[in-house]
């Protein structure tokens, strides 16, 4: 059999890279050695920055529906057998997105994302399937070859693959094939984990709660369906007894201790489990540029800032769209270089991240402003929000026409309004992830005959070029009535013979300062002037370049960088 890409590890990482995979047509086989999704338990926490990325694939807003959101943080304490509450403060970082920090078990998000991956014939995923050998680098333009097992079946079937992921977790078995490690430091403390409806008088139960006692620490994360995920600290000889048996009613029993004089009992015990993780890194994400690592693989940590699943799939979210433009040769195989500088960065600041929250929840003389920094940064840098990738031939920084953009992050959100239905959009709803690069064309005002000729010149520049992977979009300050959809050049109103007009590729800012034709809430949220700009964004929605509308050129030079040429699009 052979694939373009063959992915080890049907979890979040792999099946966002499967969702790539699918979106844009390349053949992937994804094997894991269980026999279906996860059922139960494991990660439930859902950073808002995943949630723009799962919207991007048509699947954030169902998450976002099912989820329960985590909007306050409620500290506790127990001093001289009294347990009193320290503080309620928000679990969130409000304007930062259009989404905020919530959660739902990752069953769910696998079955959303395997019900994407479906809808499409290109992908395979093969259960009860696990790696038997590997050879890499072989002659030839398949570079991998892997045999592979299946319970049912005693033969052994070889793969013949251009790509191979690992995103087989921890344990993974492709990092341990290829000779590497994860190195760190390895925790002393057990923790025990169980999933419940509660049965209890406790007043914040459906906050998210660290409530620090002498027996042990506890923290308390409100989930969907009226579930609770309780995380208690473990001493070792509770630690040995659970895992005699992995009975969860030691560790029910536990929580209640912590929460008198509280009423505490769990129904419908869901799930359960102990860890013992520690703070480790791979420092190796590829090898030979065909092999690439991600998620646990690479990064871990503890489970007590909800970052694993979170990370994992936004390090996939990274490499897919850099491996599909590669196969479908609308770039040069050298962008996936990139990949391990940009996640790898990402990966070092998780770990001591991680290392700073393990403080916060469970340090007894951290002070109260150092923690709640802790807590705050937990909701803005360590979320993915503010992940800045560094100056590379996908990223070049230039200029200061967009004040408050940056060349390497994230593009944020700040609604506009249709300029054919009045209708309000997130300008971040508009960048789906299909593998095309956007371009965002802030024209200023329209209205002006000189405005409107540089976007008309831009324009043309683009059609000239033939720059078949940008899909452009056109967001103008002047009043909407000043401004007919049909007097704008064809660039922002592409026709189809079957389907007539696209009238979703112009916007008008929102509420115009007092001078009626000056920026408006948009422009100014973004920090660009009148005379507008362009910024390019890469197909994970970073900001690749920012400069004027008679900078098209510069963005021929990406292109080119990147080994991309007419002949491609």
């Amino acid at each position: 059999m052979k694939v373009d890409v063959l992915i080890v590890g049907a979890g979040p990482a792999g099946l966002m890279a499967g969702a790539w995979m699918a979106r844009t047509g390349v053949k992937t086989l994804i094997i894991d050695q269980k026999p279906c999704r996860t059922q139960s338990g494991h990660a439930d926490g859902i950073e808002s920055r995943t949630l723009e990325i799962l919207d991007s694939f048509g699947i954030g807003e169902g998450v976002w529906r099912d989820s329960n959101r985590t909007i306050e943080l409620s500290l506790w304490y127990q001093q001289q057998g009294v347990l009193q509450r320290e503080a309620v403060m928000q679990n969130c970082n409000p304007g930062l997105s259009r989404y905020q920090e919530c959660t739902l078990g990752q069953g769910k998000i696998e079955q959303r994302l395997l019900d994407l991956i479906h809808a499409h014939d290109c992908v395979e995923v093969q259960w009860n399937t696990s790696p038997v050998d590997l050879r890499v680098n072989i002659p030839g333009e398949y570079r991998i070859e892997m045999q592979i097992q299946t319970v049912q079946e005693v033969e052994i079937k070889t793969i013949h693959a251009k790509y191979l992921l690992g995103c087989d977790g921890a344990h993974s078995w492709v990092r341990e094939r290829l000779g590497l490690r994860l190195e760190g430091d390895k925790m002393d403390e057990h923790w025990g984990v169980f999933d419940a409806i509660p049965i209890t008088d406790f007043p914040d139960i459906r906050k998210r709660c660290i409530v620090r006692s002498p027996v042990g620490h506890l923290m308390v994360i409100p989930r969907e369906a009226r579930l609770v995920r309780c995380y208690v600290q473990l001493d070792c000889r509770t630690a040995a007894e659970f895992k005699k048996n992995y009975h969860a009613d030691i560790l029910v029993k536990l929580v209640a201790t912590i929460l008198q004089p509280y009423r505490f009992e769990a129904s419908q015990l869901e799930w359960s489990t102990i860890y013992t993780v520690g703070q480790r890194l791979c420092q190796t994400l590829s090898m030979h540029n065909r092999v690439f690592l991600a998620g646990d693989a690479i990064h871990t940590h503890s489970p007590k800032a909800g970052q694993g699943m979170n990370v994992s799939m936004q390090d996939t979210f990274n490499l897919g769209w850099k491996l599909a433009a590669v196969l479908k040769g609308q770039a040069s195989a050298r962008i996936l270089r990139t990949y391990e500088v940009e996640r790898l960065a990402v990966a070092v600041r998780l770990v001591e991240f991680d290392k700073r929250m393990v403080q916060a929840v469970c340090g007894r003389t951290l002070n109260a402003h150092t923690r709640n920094s802790i807590l705050q940064e937990e909701n803005s840098s360590a979320s993915g929000l503010t992940a800045r990738y560094c100056p590379s031939l996908l990223t070049v920084p230039r200029g200061d026409l967009a004040a408050n953009l940056t060349v390497g992050m994230r593009f944020p959100s700040t609604p506009v309004f249709c300029q054919s239905d009045a209708r309000p959009w997130h300008l971040q709803q508009l960048l789906q992830s299909t593998g095309a690069w956007h371009l965002l064309v802030f024209g200023g005002n329209l209205s002006a005959v000189s405005q409107m000729k540089r976007v008309e010149r831009l324009a043309a520049a683009v059609a000239d070029h033939h720059l078949g992977i940008l899909s452009a979009y056109l967001i103008h300050c002047a009043s909407r009535q000043e401004v007919d959809l049909m007097d704008l050049p064809a660039l922002f109103r592409p026709f189809d013979a079957s389907h007539g007009y696209d009238y979703w590729k112009v916007f008008a800012d929102r509420q115009p300062s007092v001078s009626s034709h000056g920026p408006g809430e948009a422009y100014r949220f973004y920090g660009v002037g009148e005379e507008g700009c362009v910024v390019l964004l890469r197909p994970d929605q970073h900001v690749s370049f920012i400069g004027s509308l008679e900078d098209i050129n510069s963005i021929v030079v990406i292109f080119t960088s990147i080994g991309w040429n007419d002949r491609d699009s």
